[in-house]
């Protein structure tokens, strides 16, 4: 495997220096199991297998948005039926773009001078949304879960989306975890149902919104600093996007007396490029909430890497916020984060996730519309290797077969993002789960679902 595998569709997959000889011996390890594992000796076919489903995913998940009423960044908004009709070869220059200031941490990092950054926020004086847009928007989404509650509508088949991804419309929660007091809508669905009422309004607001707004402002922010790959090969396009109501008053109702329980969404992570988080009401409207990112405790963390003794009441760790309502915040979709809970009154906010997909000039009828390549993003591979590695495999047969395939997913998922921390830690639970079973030898021809994995 380490020299077989280590390459993939022409990529390196090794490390680099400063990880290497860690990497090297990993590979060395796997590399012994031959004899054990019964697809050991075609590791570079397997892997190959591995990423052909991670891109097969990516290909539906793309296929999936295309069909809602959302617009990709090419599309050039000329439709008013729901769904904009033409096609751009590139995006279309803007001349102005959002202005944001970054949010970083205070401490410096390992790249010379450079700060960690947490995320990006709109500036005071650039909100995404006005005050009359997101009164329309809200309108538009209570409207919807009035249809949804009185069954005036059906959940949309699009929401469906496929076996690794599915997410059906519901006005409760089914975001990244369900809990009382979270309420949602997908966006693509509230859109679709507008234009059925005849209110193109909504149509119009969210093509602007996206082509005008988000897309610019993530392309220069974000994607247009991306050194691994050609921007203007890469269409954005919103994976998915959900208005999300935080409300207190019903997270409450079965809490014990004197004990608060809010509305919120424990860590996680979202599967896209970047995530963006749009504040809808004010914050005098509730208590708490916020974006709180797992990355803002390296602030805690010495230069030698050593948790340094603090005095927990003098450590200013708050979630954070976008700057008012109307303004967005915005960050890598990689990054573990959670909603901090909401404990009083009602959190209103909108997040679209935005992705990205491969796009080639349809070379066949010399037409400018643009086609899907199917290759993920190398960030979209590595989220979706480590999301999969527990999965069924056919061909893992036993539990040594399991762990090989589980370690050769983590393994992979390294390769694409080298510093991906959760990636290494995974790789090293089952490791250790195999170096468990190889002290046992009878379990190690068991079912493999008898076995704990690192989620």
């Amino acid at each position: 495997f380490g020299s077989a595998a280590t390459e993939i569709d022409g990529r390196s997959l090794l490390v680099d220096t400063r990880q290497g000889d860690l990497m090297q011996k990993v590979d060395i390890f796997i590399d012994k199991l031959e004899g054990l594992s019964t697809f050991c000796n075609s590791y570079n076919a397997k892997a190959r297998e591995i990423l052909n489903k991670v891109d097969r995913d990516h290909k539906n998940d793309v296929n999936w948005a295309d069909e809602t009423s959302l617009p990709f960044e090419w599309d050039d908004g000329s439709s008013s039926d729901g769904k904009t009709s033409g096609r751009d070869t590139y995006p279309i220059e803007h001349d102005e773009i959002l202005s944001y200031n970054d949010v970083a941490l205070d401490q410096l990092v390992t790249k010379g001078d450079e700060k960690h950054r947490v995320a990006i926020r709109t500036k005071q004086s650039t909100p995404l949304l006005q005050h009359h847009e997101i009164l329309c928007l809200k309108e538009a989404v209570e409207l919807y879960w009035e249809g949804l509650s009185s069954y005036k509508i059906e959940e949309s088949p699009q929401s469906n989306r496929n076996s690794t991804g599915s997410n059906h419309s519901s006005a409760k929660s089914r975001f990244t975890y369900q809990r009382r007091g979270n309420s949602e809508a997908h966006l693509s669905d509230v859109v679709k149902f507008s234009h059925s009422q005849e209110k193109t309004q909504v149509t119009s607001l969210v093509n602007d919104l996206l082509l005008n707004r988000v897309y610019p402002w993530i392309r220069d922010a974000y994607l247009s600093k991306e050194t691994t790959i050609r921007p203007k090969d890469w269409e954005l396009y919103v994976y998915d996007s959900l208005f999300i109501r935080y409300n207190a008053t019903e997270a409450n109702i079965d809490a014990v007396i004197g004990e608060r329980v809010g509305a919120g969404q424990p860590l996680h992570r979202d599967l896209g490029y970047v995530s963006v988080n749009i504040m809808l009401n004010s914050q005098r409207e509730f208590e708490g909430g916020g974006t709180f990112f797992e990355n803002q405790l390296r602030s805690l963390i010495s230069e030698d890497g050593v948790p340094e003794l603090f005095d927990e009441a003098a450590v200013d760790v708050l979630p954070l916020k976008p700057l008012g309502v109307g303004h967005a915040l915005v960050h890598y979709s990689s990054d573990r984060h959670a909603g901090a809970a909401t404990f009083g009154g009602v959190r209103d906010i909108l997040v679209i996730f935005v992705a990205a997909a491969a796009r080639n000039e349809n070379e066949k009828d010399g037409s400018q519309s643009t086609v899907t390549t199917g290759r993920a993003p190398t960030w979209e591979r590595a989220a979706r290797l480590k999301s999969t590695s527990r999965g069924n495999c056919s061909k893992c047969s036993s539990i040594v077969d399991h762990l090989a395939c589980r370690m050769l997913h983590h393994r992979l998922a390294i390769g694409h993002v080298p510093n991906d921390g959760e990636a290494w830690h995974y790789l090293g639970m089952a490791m250790l789960e195999f170096y468990e079973v190889l002290q046992y030898p009878d379990i190690g021809n068991s079912n493999p679902d008898s076995i704990e994995g690192e989620d």
